[in-house]
């Protein structure tokens, strides 16, 4: 058996979901920590991304594992696998080699090294999701308008508690175009239960597509200090959904 990489299916899997769960070094302390967790996340009906402030080591040896359980997931139902907090050249070519398929980033992830567009260009080339992070309307217009056809799949605004659900709509207000409809806007830094109808109804009210990243489904696993505790897992998703819907 083997799995294609596809992002159409990732996006088919993030509108589905509508959160990203982003998993840190809070939640996982050794590599049966990342599995216990990604796959807890996907049960639960979310996009996991782990971040690479987690040791490379314990993300490769837990990836060899999520992997094979990723080839086992059902077509209508894909078992995601995402990365984050990407910050140079060599991390993104950790994070391929290591089978992630879909990458995040904080800001430009080629940092010094090239424009951020070369991000997009070899993600593209593997079918690879991508996300990078946006802050000003500089930067959300580099992404978003390119006549060479390597934008993102989508754009995360980073930290989005910096902006608020008002500023980001105030953000998005210029950039308000037909062709601009239906694209991925995520927030992260700063969402929560609490915050995230808010960035959910101005993005949506500029036209663009919401999709919100939080660590905050996790919160109990920080609260009790018990990562990889499938129970403690179990619970904090259980009562993020529903303070959550």
């Amino acid at each position: 058996m083997s799995y294609t990489f596809d992002r159409k299916k990732v996006r088919a899997a993030l509108l589905k979901s509508g959160v990203v769960v982003v998993i840190n070094k809070k939640h996982v302390r050794k590599p049966e920590d990342l599995v216990t967790t990604m796959v807890e996340v996907n049960r639960a009906g979310y996009v996991a991304e782990t971040t690479f402030r987690i040791d490379p080591s314990v993300l490769r040896e837990g990836m060899s594992e999520l992997v094979k359980l990723r080839e086992l997931s059902p077509e209508e139902s894909p078992f995601i696998l995402g990365c984050g907090s990407i910050i140079n050249p060599k991390e993104l070519e950790q994070a391929i080699e290591m089978g992630f398929e879909m990458i995040v980033a904080p800001g430009n992830v080629m940092g010094g090294h090239a424009e951020g567009k070369a991000f997009i260009r070899i993600t593209q080339e593997k079918e690879i999701f991508s996300a990078p992070a946006i802050m000003t309307p500089t930067e959300l217009n580099y992404f978003l308008e390119r006549p060479d056809g390597l934008e993102p799949d989508a754009i995360k605004v980073f930290p989005a508690g910096v902006h608020g659900p008002s500023g980001i709509g105030a953000l998005l207000a210029p950039f308000v175009r037909e062709r601009h409809k239906g694209r991925i806007i995520m927030p992260t830094g700063g969402v929560n239960f609490e915050t995230a109808p808010g960035y959910r109804k101005s993005i949506s009210a500029a036209g663009y597509t919401p999709v919100m990243g939080m660590s905050s489904p996790l919160s109990l696993v920080e609260k009790e200090g018990k990562p990889g505790d499938v129970d403690i897992i179990r619970e904090s998703l259980k009562q993020f959904a529903e303070k959550y819907h």
